[in-house]
């Protein structure tokens, strides 16, 4: 199901909703892009799911591409996300 912004308000009140709509203004003019591995399946796609819409319909210009890589690609990709979310990583040869 497609959420529009006001759909939060509820929740998050009317102070988060209009301070987003403030906030969007400095970012006018740019185009935001989210680069991802897949459009379907696991956490960021659905989070870019819903993220990218929201973020157009504010007024911003939000994209969203998939990278093409072979396995040793994706395997240094995981790496970085582990190492962002604080797991010890070593890299070597592949």
């Amino acid at each position: 199901m497609m959420r529009r912004l006001e759909d939060y308000r509820k929740v998050v009140g009317d102070e988060v909703i209009d301070g987003i709509r403030r906030r969007v203004r400095k970012l006018y003019g740019k185009h935001i892009l989210h680069v991802n591995s897949t459009y379907q399946g696991g956490g960021v796609a659905e989070i870019l799911n819903c993220l990218v819409p929201l973020m157009n319909e504010v007024g911003l210009d939000a994209g969203w591409r998939i990278l093409h890589g072979n396995p040793d690609f994706f395997t240094v990709t995981k790496k970085f996300h582990n190492a962002l979310l604080g797991e010890p990583i070593s890299f070597t040869v592949l």
